[in-house]
């Protein structure tokens, strides 16, 4: 499947928390993607606002096109967790993430970014910002035991990429607060070589 098709699908999964004012930035590798290296990604993963009070009318207006466990989409709006949804047509995969309660997890709805992925068809969707995309990637590194080549070669993509246009005292104080700053210094020094 096309990186356009891929986008088309998240598209009509964005119009859905459009029309229900929840609000919502991709992130993952379409992120890390749109800011670094590109590479070719099989599911997305989208960070939305807790929304108990609209869960039903979501739930109702996605089932006929992606498959949805209502019972595991309300876990992770009790929970701050996260659940699935798949395109029938495609198979393509979108992990939903709840935002939780934490200072850093009210920051990627705060700080998201308008982007287009593609020229065809494509409309301006809301994305993580590259400094909350580093870090993400950098948490998710570590929580996989430093194992995930994926993770790290995303956050070197995007730190080459971008370059000075970070935000680098936002980027070195969230990372010390998340516990991240010497992997994010390592990254750093990587990335300049």
């Amino acid at each position: 499947m096309s990186e356009t098709r891929h986008i088309e699908v998240v598209e009509q999964l964005v119009e859905v928390f459009d029309s229900l004012g929840i609000a919502y930035a991709i992130g993952g590798s379409l992120a890390s993607s749109a800011y670094g290296a590109s590479r070719f990604t099989q599911d997305a993963d989208i960070v939305v606002q807790p929304f108990g009070p609209v869960a039903e009318r979501f739930y109702d207006l996605v089932k006929d096109e992606f498959y949805i466990s209502a019972e595991a989409m309300r876990q992770a709006l009790t929970s701050c967790g996260s659940f699935n949804v798949i395109h029938f047509k495609t198979s393509f995969k979108i992990d939903i993430f709840i935002q939780g309660p934490g200072e850093f997890e009210k920051q990627l709805l705060a700080r998201r970014r308008t982007a287009k992925f593609s020229d065809v068809g494509s409309r301006a969707l809301g994305i993580v910002s590259p400094e909350d995309i580093i870090l993400l990637k950098l948490r998710w590194f570590r929580e996989t035991g430093g194992t995930s080549d994926r993770q790290w070669s995303d956050v070197l993509g995007v730190l080459a990429v971008q370059g000075a246009s970070l935000d680098f005292e936002y980027l070195t104080d969230s990372a010390r607060k998340l516990g991240l700053g010497e992997l994010l210094e390592r990254a750093r020094a990587e990335a300049d070589t």
